[in-house]
């Protein structure tokens, strides 16, 4: 019991801090749209979240506004440029306010119209050079993944549907696509656990659930700090032969709710916290393979076998078919209504989804992805990586981060393949030409408070404190948080109950 008692009390104090920031940072991240407006100065975040050399997902990809300018988008929104880089221009307007609501993942062209896709909405290109939302066009709840055009016809791919439209591109026809073959209902486990820990599992209703672990959480926390710090006070008023009332009433207080909230709730605290520890390294690692049945009653047995499955569609103008790249794999059909048909021979892909699928020649196309980048050869079949040049096995999954993260390509410049890695931003591809520099206008950039609480969620915000020890933030803080939460109950269970108190 003594054992138990101190280190209950000094772990957590120890740890008090970072449970109150992942609690604060896990509410913000399950309503995501609600603080999509909201964002802070990269300034005042950590060198490694500064842009620098348009890294940090900055750009994601590019397209030709005419022939001698350039549009390009990714993280840090629209900027307008021409075929040699030599200027940057503002492209924005008419974007939602707030840098999440400005992350753009695609621009297409079709039927003399503009469209760009950002996390949650639509845009069609207004003549005067602004941007209009056409979301309410699309019967659409869920984020959109990718846009693609074929002919006169424009795709939109939702993260579970595709709608299709043709001009004037005032309605778009909802479409499920058909189940592929060998279909059963499963789930990847990370999948599973981490819809469990963020409560989406269970609809809005599990979310809210999830919420209210997180605010009592803060109320462990905080009435822990209280316990802590009362006897202190109530000493320092005797010796000055003041009241001690009112301060032992609050620290009566504190306890009797610090026990209460830990003990009624502690079959979900624990529930949370492993959840948690699994949906990092090192416990990652042991379930990334790993397939479950879908549990009846919640979102992932859905009737649509694509349900939050969907992230790229492209079409093969060569092999007039189109390529659906999803969270299971790479699939082909030649109709949108045809049954999908897995890829075996297709490129690693991080676990993370693929940044960059393009078509570069008749045959081959270019995949990237925090793998890596790779040229896929189709019609031999031949996977190369593109770093360094050597043929690669196809694989399902690639390592989650490599030590060259893809996190965009632009193809539209003067004699320049230009790919962007998250860390080091634009290189150049096969020369030894520099992309353009960053305008201090773009570099000063913003990031939305969405993102800076994932970046605590994880840890990654404490690595320039802790250094390698972020890559295990979770796992740590999670096993420490288990040790509190069982070891309180035990001290409570035998100390208070036994005792009638």
């Amino acid at each position: 019991m003594k054992f138990l008692k101190k280190y209950h009390k000094w772990v957590g104090l120890l740890f008090a801090f970072f449970l109150l920031m992942s609690a604060i940072s896990g509410i913000m991240l399950n309503h995501r749209k609600v603080v999509s407006s909201l964002d802070i100065s990269r300034s005042l975040l950590p060198g490694v979240y500064q842009y620098n050399n348009w890294n940090n997902a900055s750009v994601k990809g590019s397209i030709k506004l005419s022939p001698d300018s350039v549009l390009v988008y990714g993280g840090a929104g629209i900027w307008l440029t021409d075929t040699l880089h030599s200027s940057f221009a503002d492209f924005n307007k008419g974007l939602k306010k707030g840098t999440d609501n400005q992350i753009i993942s695609r621009i297409v062209y079709c039927q003399q119209s503009f469209f760009a896709a950002s996390t949650f909405d639509l845009y069609q290109l207004r003549e005067d050079g602004s941007w209009q939302t056409i979301s309410d066009r699309i019967d659409n709840k869920e984020r959109i993944a990718d846009l693609v055009v074929k002919g006169d016809t424009l795709v939109v791919v939702s993260r579970s549907n595709i709608y299709i439209a043709t001009a004037p591109f005032t309605h778009f026809q909802k479409s499920e696509l058909p189940q592929p073959e060998g279909y059963t209902r499963k789930a990847t486990l990370f999948r599973t656990l981490w819809l469990l820990h963020s409560g989406e599992l269970f609809g809005l209703p599990g979310q809210l659930f999830v919420d209210s672990l997180g605010i009592l959480v803060i109320i462990l926390c905080i009435t822990g700090l209280i316990y802590f710090i009362c006897p202190g006070i109530i000493r320092r008023k005797k010796k000055k032969n003041k009241p001690t009332a009112s301060s032992v009433s609050h620290m009566k207080w504190s306890i009797r709710w610090h026990n209460k909230v830990g003990s009624w709730f502690l079959i979900f605290l624990l529930i949370l916290t492993i959840s948690g520890m699994f949906l990092r390294p090192p416990l990652l690692i042991a379930i990334i393979r790993s397939q479950v049945k879908t549990l009846p009653g919640t979102i992932l047995n859905s009737d649509n076998p694509w349900h939050d499955k969907l992230r790229m569609l492209r079409y093969d103008t060569t092999y007039s078919e189109w390529i659906l790249y999803s969270s299971s794999g790479f699939y082909r059909m030649k109709e949108l209504t045809d049954t999908p048909m897995e890829i075996v021979q297709a490129p690693p892909v991080s676990v993370m989804g693929a940044t960059v699928l393009e078509q570069i020649d008749a045959t081959g196309w270019i995949v990237g992805s925090f793998s890596g980048l790779y040229y896929w050869d189709r019609e031999d079949k031949l996977i190369v990586d593109s770093y360094t040049g050597r043929l690669v096995e196809a694989k399902k999954s690639g390592r989650p981060v490599a030590n060259n993260p893809v996190s965009g390509y632009a193809g539209d410049f003067a004699d320049k393949l230009v790919i962007f890695e998250y860390n080091r931003g634009a290189i150049v591809f096969d020369s030894e030409q520099d992309f353009a520099p960053m305008p201090d206008s773009i570099q000063k950039g913003r990031m939305s408070l969405w993102h800076l609480c994932l970046e605590i969620h994880t840890g990654r915000i404490y690595e320039p404190i802790i250094g390698f020890f972020s890559d295990l933030y979770v796992f740590l803080l999670g096993f420490f948080t288990l040790f509190v939460l069982l070891s309180g109950y035990i001290i409570y269970k035998k100390r208070y109950k036994r005792k009638g108190k």
